[in-house]
């Protein structure tokens, strides 16, 4: 007979050790964190975090109605606070010792009754919050307060409205719904935010090339207006602003997968190998552009901060756009071939392609795979185009004559494929 036989208990034995195993991780995260702070005042560490955890882990399981187990914790509750107020009494007011303990009175329960992979998601999350003094002190420092009001308010938007929205047709010519409407605001607006946060906090000022590499997760062609504008700052021989330029478009391709991805992933997946040999392709032409660069010299020019994706005038504008190509899609389809559809798609294009997009992938799913793929790949050709106008326009030396060249050709290369490849 196995030893866990003979035991019985093979599933309390697991979740009793594993809420050993995590105390103890959070004990040596704790003895850690102390050593590095030099904190005079501390309420245990290593083995008092196994201690309490093992106390809880009996509390909770041996009585069903929970009673012991809030005893338990308001014995603790009580010495921590007393222990506390002492440390008020010596000037000191750090928490955390005492908020891990609590920490730890909970890992018992939750090992009884979660899966295991929370119990350590929950207890890395711990640990990685507590060894990330330094640099959530620095990022608290430096993001607006603006910033953080207009982020928990999209998420009151997102979080707690978008689930309460209708999710029936709006009307006969537009069929989609509100729901539909504010997820594709919350997709392509927390994709931008993401970016947006990289820029604006943890690149800004850095190597231009990385700046235009992530401007292509926020908004390709806003990024290349601002780089063609910064290319001013450079020597005319460089082609560091043309190399920025193409890595922006590059990972536009595939943040449309992405996007697309999200909402229907047959087109997705119909759409990827073109994508990715764009996205290849761009990266060539980029690296061949960063060979080739002559300038004498870097100037460092402080990049434009983006708009904020997550500002509310910002939402109800990519809304409408989005309603109104949607129900320019439905009309198209429902009185005229494809063919004024590709047409419209072309159009798109000189605007910002992600409505029609969405239209699309979540108005247009009585279409073939095929067509709507195609129709996709001539919207980014034709905003292509129109990047390469932009920086034909702003620019200078030879990011002029790179820059747009570059687009051009990979305009060609995306519709050809959109002709051929779909």
């Amino acid at each position: 007979m196995q030893l866990t036989e003979y035991i019985g208990f093979t599933p309390l034995l697991k979740a009793f050790l594993l809420t050993l195993s995590m105390s103890f991780l959070l004990g040596l995260g704790l003895r850690e964190y102390y050593l590095t702070s030099n904190k005079r005042l501390i309420f245990g560490s290593t083995r008092s975090c196994v201690f309490i955890g093992a106390l809880g882990f009996v509390l909770f399981q041996i009585q069903d109605t929970g009673l012991i187990y809030i005893a338990g914790l308001v014995v603790i509750g009580y010495l921590l606070a007393t222990f506390y107020q002492y440390k008020i009494s010596q000037h000191e007011y750090g928490m955390i010792g005492l908020l891990i303990a609590l920490v730890c009175y909970t890992i018992g329960p939750v090992s009884l009754i979660l899966p295991d992979w929370f119990l350590v998601l929950y207890v890395m999350a711990i640990l990685f919050v507590l060894n990330a003094k330094e640099r959530i002190h620095q990022l608290t420092q430096t993001v607006a307060n603006k910033e953080i009001i207009t982020l928990a308010k999209f998420l009151v938007l997102s979080g707690v409205i978008l689930p309460l929205t209708p999710k029936g047709p709006i009307a006969s010519f537009l069929p989609v719904s509100i729901y539909q409407t504010w997820l594709s605001v919350v997709v392509i607006s927390g994709i931008s935010y993401f970016a947006y946060l990289l820029q604006t906090y943890f690149v800004k000022g850095k190597e231009i090339i990385l700046t235009g590499a992530i401007g292509g997760l926020y908004s390709s062609t806003a990024t290349s207006v601002v780089l063609a504008r910064q290319s001013r700052y450079y020597d005319a021989r460089s082609l560091k602003p043309s190399t920025a330029i193409i890595l922006s478009t590059g990972v536009m391709y595939l943040r449309l997968v992405v996007v697309i991805g999200i909402f229907q992933m047959p087109i997705a997946l119909a759409t990827l190998p073109g994508f990715l040999l764009l996205s290849g392709v761009s990266l060539l032409i980029a690296f061949m552009a960063f060979m080739r660069d002559g300038g004498a010299g870097k100037a460092t020019p402080e990049m434009e901060t983006p708009e904020n994706p997550l500002e509310i005038n910002a939402a109800i504008l990519f809304a409408t756009s989005f309603l109104v190509v949607t129900a320019i899609t439905h009309f198209i389809l429902g009185h005229h071939s494809t063919g004024e559809l590709h047409g419209v798609a072309l159009l798109s294009g000189f605007t910002d392609i992600y409505p029609f997009v969405l239209a699309l992938v979540q108005g247009g799913s009585d279409l073939p795979v095929p067509v709507i793929g195609k129709a996709i790949f001539f919207a980014a050709a034709s905003n292509d185009l129109m990047k390469a106008g932009y920086v034909w326009g702003l620019s200078k030396g030879r990011t002029r004559a790179w820059g747009s060249s570059a687009l051009i050709f990979l305009a060609l290369v995306t519709f050809a494929y959109g002709l051929l490849g779909i």
